[in-house]
């Protein structure tokens, strides 16, 4: 797998995961109403500063258990099937998701720690990234440490993109981009997710592809 493909996987996943509303999601919208239209470049780096201690502490506090061939391979298992069905879940509720809301959310302690702390309290964090997010990291360890970085890249990317580029909607107040396409966006994105999960479960049950 060239180090191009692990940008683009770790891109599609962190697009799939950034894209679906939630606290995180309605924090921005809240504070690009509020502030400035790149409020959202400071929420993604707490929500990213979260992710790197979450990282560090699967690591560090699990390293023999990671490192295991066993575990690999059942966390790649899980993780494959945890974006099979995300992904499909996301295709059947596209529709229902909105860019823009009509809730507002008090937070007084800054961007950066609102990133934080929307993140920690957001319900499909832990599950991420103890599945697919998990899933993937360890897949791209396989290409060595160039592999994960990647990865990570690409998901970072993906999140400051994301964040800013809604934070930058909000702001000005001009539709870039309307529901329809935006549920078309959240459907392309699910599908690639079910195909990294395909491509995770085939390396694993069927051996290297």
């Amino acid at each position: 797998m060239s180090f191009i493909l692990l940008l683009i996987i770790g891109l599609g996943t962190g697009l799939s995961g950034a894209m679906i509303p939630g606290p995180l999601f309605l924090f921005t919208v809240s504070e690009a109403l509020k502030k400035d239209s790149a409020v959202g470049l400071r929420i993604a780096l707490g929500h990213i500063l979260i992710e790197v201690v979450f990282v560090a502490c699967i690591f560090f506090g699990f390293k023999n258990l990671l490192s295991s061939q066993a575990f690999m391979g059942l966390v790649a298992k899980v993780g494959g099937v945890a974006m099979i069905v995300m992904g499909i879940l996301l295709v059947k509720g596209a529709k229902d998701m909105h860019l823009i809301m009509d809730k507002k959310v008090d937070f007084d302690y800054g961007s950066l720690a609102g990133g934080a702390f929307f993140s920690i309290v957001s319900p499909g964090f832990l599950i991420w990234w103890t599945t697919i997010g998990l899933a993937v990291i360890l897949q791209s360890l396989l290409f060595g440490l160039m592999g994960f970085m990647m990865v990570a890249l690409g998901h970072w990317l993906a999140d400051i993109g994301w964040h800013w580029f809604v934070s930058d909607f909000v702001h000005k107040g001009k539709v870039y981009l309307k529901d329809r396409q935006y549920h078309n966006t959240i459907r392309f994105l699910a599908l690639g997710l079910v195909a990294t999960g395909i491509y995770f479960l085939m390396r694993n049950f069927g051996g290297n592809v």
